[in-house]
């Protein structure tokens, strides 16, 4: 099952922390617009020979005016792969469990893409740690994830509102603000490239950029 805009399933997979990472997808009032903001958010850095990291349906594919070559998408919900190999049979894809399997990729993309994803993500260490193998030296992540504004003050609200999915809030298991991000980047050989905030500071995109 997918973690990026997953639907709710019983399945689970336990992490490096301990716990479960239970994945979900759920429907809300702004679901639409948040979607269509973090594509416009991460389209204009996603180029090259591109990883995909929790592709779902591989909805990045349809983002306008891409200029990718190779591109690679990874998830655990094999439904959903199977939907993406059948829009996109010329495109790569393969069952992964980021949580504890390695992807087995070695500086073969320019571009890594985590939409909505790490946030989700129990064993962080090993999610980072595989995206810089994956990529070349001077390669980019580019993630986007909330910020602890948007998800302890402004999703906690709106999900009572029904604007926000409260299920999804329920499964993040670690939250980011732009200190910690930087911090957890750089232990593993990234460095902070570029740091925005965007939908009024609920929500963060990061570009990390591999060094060599």
């Amino acid at each position: 099952m997918s973690m990026r805009d997953a639907q709710a399933e019983p399945n689970a997979c336990p992490g490096e922390f301990g716990g479960v990472r239970q994945t979900i997808r759920t429907s809300s009032l702004l679901g639409p617009f948040i979607r269509r903001q973090r594509t416009a958010m991460v389209a204009p850095y996603v180029r090259g020979d591109v990883l995909d990291i929790g592709c779902h349906d591989a909805a990045t594919l349809g983002w306008p005016n891409l200029a990718i070559g190779r591109y690679v998408g990874t998830d655990i919900d094999e439904q959903a792969l199977a939907r993406a190999r059948a829009k996109y049979p010329d495109r790569e894809f393969i069952c992964n469990d980021i949580d504890r399997e390695p992807l087995g990729f070695d500086r073969e993309f320019d571009c890594v893409v985590l939409v909505a994803l790490i946030e989700h993500i129990l064993n962080q260490r090993h999610l980072l740690e595989q995206c810089r193998t994956a990529l070349r030296p001077g390669g980019f992540l580019v993630l986007t994830t909330p910020t602890p504004f948007g998800n302890d003050i402004v999703h906690r609200v709106g999900g009572r509102l029904g604007l926000f999915s409260r299920s999804v809030e329920d499964h993040h298991v670690v939250i980011y603000d732009r200190r910690r991000l930087q911090a957890a980047a750089e232990m593993v050989g990234f460095s902070l490239h570029r740091h925005r905030y965007f939908q009024l500071g609920c929500n963060q995109l990061a570009i990390l950029r591999r060094e060599e």
